[in-house]
This record gives C-alpha cells, sequence and structure tokens, in this order.
C-alpha cells in the first residue's frame, strides 16, 4: 500500500526511477537531483559560447570602425573615384592637345594669308600706286582677314549628355531594427 502512495518517475538523463525529480521550467523534462546540475552546467557552456560569439562580433564591429580603409566597399568606392579622375585629367588633357594643336594651326594658315596682305599692301605703297577702290578693296580684305580669324576662335566645348564615368551609388539592403 506504501508503494501505491509513492509513485516514482523517471530521470531524463540517467532513466532511473526516482521519487525526487526536480522539472526544468526551459525544457519542461524532469532531472533527479545528480543530473539536474548537470542538465544546468550543460546550460552554462551554452550560455558561454553565446557570450563568446557576441565577444567576436563586438570585436568585428570595433575593426571595421578603426580601419575604415580596408573595408572592401570602401576599397572599391576609392577606386571608383581614383579612375574616374583619371578618366577627367586624360580627357581634359586630349582637349587641351586638340585646342593647342588646331589653335597653331589655324594661327600658321592666319600668318601667311596676313603676311602676304602686309607684302601687298607694302607693295602698294612703296610704288604709290593705290587709288580709292584699292583702299576699299584692302578694307574688305582685311576685315574678311578678321572675320576669319574670329570664326577661328569661335571654338567651343560640347559637353554630352552621356556619361563616359559610371555614376555610383550605395544600396542598403538590410536595417538593424
Amino acid at each position: 500500500m506504501a508503494n501505491a502512495l509513492i509513485t516514482s518517475k523517471q530521470c531524463f538523463i540517467c532513466k532511473k526511477q526516482k521519487y525526487n525529480l526536480y522539472p526544468c521550467e526551459g525544457c519542461s523534462e524532469k532531472f533527479c537531483n545528480i543530473d539536474l546540475p548537470k542538465h544546468h552546467q550543460e546550460h552554462v557552456v551554452e550560455l558561454e559560447k553565446i557570450v563568446n560569439d557576441c565577444d567576436k562580433l563586438q570585436q568585428n564591429i570595433n575593426e571595421q570602425k578603426q580601419d575604415l580603409n580596408h573595408r572592401p566597399l570602401i576599397k572599391q568606392v576609392n577606386e571608383w573615384e581614383r579612375d574616374s579622375i583619371l578618366k577627367i585629367k586624360q580627357t581634359a588633357e586630349d582637349c587641351r592637345q586638340t585646342l593647342i594643336k588646331s589653335t597653331d594651326e589655324n594661327n600658321i594658315e592666319m600668318k601667311k594669308k596676313l603676311n602676304q596682305f602686309i607684302t601687298d599692301l607694302r607693295k602698294m605703297r612703296d610704288d604709290d600706286d593705290f587709288n580709292e577702290i584699292h583702299l576699299n578693296k584692302l578694307r574688305v580684305l582685311l576685315e574678311e582677314l578678321k572675320n576669319e580669324h574670329e570664326q577661328l576662335l569661335n571654338v567651343s566645348i560640347l559637353e554630352e549628355p552621356t556619361s563616359f564615368i559610371n555614376k555610383i551609388s550605395i544600396i542598403t539592403t538590410a536595417s538593424i531594427s
């Protein structure tokens, strides 16, 4: 009859029948007084793993914060900047060289025409052989030379809307809340 009043249950770890078992509120299993501390020790070990992982994450965050230039995406932005600046500098240099070459060629051509005009003008003056018709012609020719020279100086820059430098931007896909 005494056995019927006291019922035993089984310990979750050792599987032995025990009268005094202690419930774990976390897993809802029952443990004997020998195995309950073992079960708790498993929790302690697991908690230490979580603490260690947390410490590693914190260390990783601190290392990233200290050394911004070694982050892969920061490196990529720096490379893009460097490459873009090189492209701009090269394009500017190419434009300068084209302008210089064009201006030099035009100036050479204008000097030839002007020298011929001056030679003809001096000859007329030295020969003292001219009249109003010649003077009017000379004025017209001189105006034509001036206009031609101004047209040569009317060089402009064409900015094309097409981009030879790729625009970059940052896309954030996840946020911490």
